[in-house]
């Protein structure tokens, strides 16, 4: 057995025995096909144990890596095939642009970088490194280059015809915002999908959620996310228990060679959209000086520490009536 296979079969397991300790006991209203079921998280696809096998001619069970693994994030839930394909590549890569631009406009030391420099109405395309000192080497690749118009341009360079001042245009990656928002969006709901479960993330409430990953050219309908305000040691999921705002809360990290972002994003529990979320928390909200700016403070509490809500039924029961009581 592959690595791979072993690693998805672990995860199917924790999250199969989980899905039928919830039926059997009551606490999920749907029908399993399966004596071993796993749903996907995205789709809500049954899927069975043979589904780990990966087959060309059928969908199949993949690891899903949350955030992206080229952010630093880990596979810590299984989706289908085609929503992991489908996600991964019209979601997740506008993420990894955005903070990859980011980086580059930050010129941190060591980082290298593709960008063009413009010369006589004509471009030549430089690999930029930063020295970290607020001085940059630029390397110009004959292959990258037509080659007549570099001579050129290293001639003048050489003999000052051209310079001090040159104009660089950086790389341009494929970013689209809304999607960008969608694969924080669907960040939050893996992350916290590898922590609940099942629990309560089968409720219709959150085909919203559901849709808009899955039907991404409808646009995004907004979430609360939040974006460097949390010390690196806070990172994990929280349950908000400020009135009328009843969520959870995670904060998690993108990370790359050269920096790191830290994103608190709240998922409402049934019953509760983003917009009642975020009018209860601003309308209880306190003046930060700045004009148009609330602040807001989160009432917030993991009590549950190393619970096991996977096999646990007590503790299972406890999210429940939390998520029940009013």
């Amino acid at each position: 057995m592959s690595k791979k296979l072993i690693s998805r079969t672990k995860l199917f397991d924790k999250f199969s025995k989980q899905l039928h300790l919830l039926k059997e006991n009551g606490l999920i209203d749907i029908e399993l096909k399966y004596d071993e079921t796993y749903i996907c998280p995205l789709c809500l696809e049954q899927f069975q144990r043979v589904d780990l096998i990966s087959d060309t001619n059928k969908n199949f069970l993949t690891e899903e890596d949350a955030p992206p693994e080229k952010l630093g994030g880990s596979r810590i839930a299984l989706t289908c095939k085609d929503c992991n394909s489908k996600a991964g590549y019209q979601i997740d890569n506008h993420l990894i642009n955005r903070i990859r631009e980011n980086d580059d406009r930050k010129f941190y030391k060591g980082s290298k970088q593709y960008g063009n420099l413009e010369y006589n109405g004509e471009r030549v395309t430089a690999e930029i490194t930063s020295n970290g000192d607020g001085t940059l080497t630029v390397l110009h690749r004959t292959k990258k280059n037509n080659p007549n118009i570099l001579d050129k341009f290293i001639y003048g360079i050489k003999n000052k015809t051209i310079g001090p001042i040159l104009n660089l245009e950086p790389k341009k990656y494929k970013i689209d915002s809304e999607r960008v928002n969608l694969a924080l969006l669907k960040t939050n709901y893996i992350i916290n999908f590898a922590k609940f479960g099942y629990i309560f993330l089968l409720d219709k409430h959150y085909d919203s959620i559901r849709t808009q990953i899955e039907n991404m050219d409808e646009g995004y309908d907004g979430q609360i996310f939040l974006k460097d305000q949390f010390p690196k040691n806070k990172e994990g999921i929280y349950y908000v228990l400020n009135p009328g705002a009843k969520s959870t809360f995670s904060i998690f990290s993108l990370k790359t060679e050269y920096s790191e972002t830290l994103i608190g994003a709240i998922l409402p529990l049934p019953n509760k959209t983003p917009e009642e979320i975020h009018y209860s928390l601003t309308g209880n909200g306190y003046s930060i000086g700045e004009n148009g700016k609330i602040g807001v403070s989160l009432d917030t509490s993991n009590y549950d520490g190393g619970a096991d809500l996977f096999n646990d039924l007590n503790e299972i029961n406890k999210i429940i009536n939390w998520k029940n009581a009013q």
